[in-house]
C-alpha cells in the first residue's frame, strides 16, 4: 500500500514539475486531419482518381467502334487490275481513264464495328480494372498508415526533446544555485575557492545541454510542419506525455492494409489467369459501312462541281471473325507464368504475415516491461530528489563538500533523464504497435 502510495505522489509531481497542459495544445487527431493534405499521400489519391477512370474507360469497351471519314482529292486516275495487300504507304486507284488522266475525288464514309461475342473477355477486362480500383485504395491507406506512424513519431519526439530541454533548464538552475550557494559559502570561509570554479563549470555544460535540446526540439517542430503545415506554439510537454494508459494489448491480428495489397495481387493474377484462358476463343463482330461518293474527270472547273454531286452510294453489313490462333500455343506457358507470380505473392503474403505477428508479440513483452521500467524510474527519481535535498541541506551547514553534493546531483540528473526516456520509449513502442495493428485510435485517445 505504502509502495502504491509513493508510486501515485510520484505521478502527481511529475505533472507539477515537468509538464502542464494548456489549451494551445493541439490534438493528435487534428495533426492527422491536417497531414491529409501532405503531397504524398494526394498523390496516392491521385491514383485512386486514375483507377476509377481506367473502370469507367473499361466499361465502356462493351460499346460498338465508330469511325467517320470525308476527304476531296485531285489527281490522276490511271486503273489497271491486280491485286495487293494495303500497307502503310500505299494508296490505291481503280477504274478507267476518261478525259484524260486526271480526276478530282470526293468520298466520306462511316463505318461500325460491335464485337458483340468476345467469350468473357470483356467481362476479364472490367474485373482487373475493378481490383486496380481497389489496389490504389490500398495502397493509399498504406500511405496514410506510415504518414500517421510519422507524424506520431515526430509528435512524440517534440515532447521528447522539448521535455528533455526542461531536464537541461533545472539542470542549470540547481547548477546555478550551487554557483551562488558556493560563493557565498567561500566568502563565509567555509568552502573553498575551488567549489566556484566546479560549479561554474558545471554550469556551463549544463546551458550546452540547453543549447542542444533547443535544436532538437526545433528539428522536430520543423518536421511537424512539413507533414501538417501546423507550427506548435505551446512550449509545455502534453501531460499525457508522462501517463500510462490503461488500454490493453491483444493478440488479433487484424486484416493489415499490407496483406489486403498481397491479397488485391493474388486477385490481380487470378483475372490475368482467366484473360489468358479466354483468349484462345476468337472474336464475333457486327460489321456495316455506308460510302457515298463523287467523281469528276478532266482539270476544269466542271470536274471540281462534279465531284460534289455524290451519285454513288453503298452500304455494307456483315459478320466478322478474328481468331489468333497463336494464342493456343502459347497460352501453357502463360499459364505456368502466372502461376509461378501467384506461388510468389502467397509466400511474400506469409513473410508479411508472420512479420506482422512477430513485431505485435515482440511490442506486446515492450509495453509491458516498459510500465514496469516506468515504475522503477519514478522511485528512483523520487528517492534521487529528496537525496539531493537532504545532501544540499548539508553543504549549506558546511558538513560536506562540493564534490559529495555534485555527486548526488549527478544521480539526480541520471535519474530524472532516465525517467523521460523511459516515457518516450514506452510511447514509441505504442506508436510502433498502431502501425501493426493499423489502428491509432489509442494514442488518439491519449493525446486528445
Amino acid at each position: 500500500m505504502k509502495y502504491g502510495m509513493l508510486i501515485m505522489g510520484c505521478f502527481v509531481l511529475s505533472y507539477s514539475v515537468t509538464c502542464a497542459q494548456t489549451s494551445e495544445n493541439i490534438p493528435l487527431s487534428q495533426l492527422y486531419q491536417e497531414a491529409a493534405a501532405y503531397p504524398g499521400l494526394q498523390a496516392e489519391a491521385s491514383s485512386i482518381k486514375s483507377a476509377d477512370y481506367d473502370y469507367r474507360l473499361a466499361k465502356q469497351k462493351i460499346l460498338p467502334d465508330l469511325n467517320l471519314q470525308a476527304q476531296n482529292t485531285f489527281g490522276t486516275f490511271e486503273g489497271a487490275a491486280g491485286a495487293f495487300i494495303p500497307l502503310p504507304g500505299f494508296f490505291n486507284v481503280s477504274g478507267t481513264g476518261i478525259n484524260g488522266n486526271t480526276a478530282v475525288n470526293s468520298m466520306a464514309s462511316a463505318t461500325i464495328k460491335w464485337d458483340f461475342l468476345r467469350f468473357g473477355k470483356y467481362r476479364d477486362q472490367v474485373q482487373l480494372a475493378q481490383v486496380n480500383q481497389q489496389q490504389a485504395r490500398t495502397s493509399f491507406d498504406i500511405e496514410a498508415l506510415k504518414l500517421k506512424h510519422e507524424v506520431t513519431q515526430v509528435y512524440l519526439g517534440w515532447m521528447y526533446s522539448n521535455a528533455m530541454h526542461g531536464w537541461a533548464n533545472r539542470e542549470a538552475e540547481r547548477n546555478k544555485n550551487l554557483l551562488q550557494l558556493s560563493s557565498s559559502l567561500v566568502r563565509s570561509g567555509l568552502a573553498s575557492a575551488a567549489d566556484s570554479l566546479i560549479a561554474s563549470t558545471s554550469l556551463q555544460q549544463a546551458r550546452g545541454q540547453i543549447k542542444k535540446w533547443e535544436a532538437q526540439t526545433n528539428r522536430f517542430k520543423n518536421q511537424l510542419f512539413e507533414y501538417t503545415g501546423t507550427e506548435l506554439i505551446n512550449e509545455n510537454v502534453p501531460k499525457p506525455f508522462f501517463l500510462i494508459t490503461q488500454a490493453e494489448v491483444h493478440n488479433s491480428i487484424p486484416l493489415h492494409p499490407l496483406l489486403t495489397e498481397k491479397e488485391h495481387q493474388q486477385e490481380r493474377l487470378e483475372v490475368r489467369e482467366e484473360i489468358i484462358n479466354h483468349q484462345v476463343f476468337p472474336d464475333i463482330s457486327l460489321l456495316a459501312g455506308g460510302l457515298v461518293r463523287g467523281v469528276g474527270f478532266g482539270d476544269d472547273s466542271q470536274a471540281f462541281q462534279d465531284s460534289y454531286q455524290l451519285p454513288i452510294n453503298n452500304y455494307l453489313m456483315g459478320v466478322g471473325l478474328t481468331w489468333d490462333l497463336s494464342q493456343w500455343y502459347s497460352k501453357g506457358l502463360k499459364t505456368q507464368q502466372v502461376q509461378e507470380e501467384q506461388q510468389r505473392v502467397a509466400q511474400e503474403m506469409e513473410v508479411v504475415k508472420r512479420s506482422l505477428n512477430e513485431q505485435q508479440n515482440s511490442l506486446q513483452f515492450h509495453i509491458q516491461k516498459s510500465k514496469e521500467e516506468i515504475i522503477e524510474a519514478e522511485a528512483a527519481y523520487q528517492s534521487a530528489a529528496e537525496s539531493y535535498r537532504l545532501f544540499k541541506v548539508r553543504y549549506e551547514s558546511g558538513l560536506i563538500d562540493l564534490t559529495t553534493l555534485l555527486q548526488i546531483q549527478q544521480s539526480l540528473q541520471f535519474t530524472e533523464k532516465s525517467r523521460i526516456e523511459a516515457y518516450y520509449d514506452y510511447w514509441q513502442y505504442w506508436n510502433n504497435y498502431a502501425y501493426t495493428q493499423a489502428d491509432f485510435s489509442v494514442l488518439t485517445t491519449v493525446f486528445n
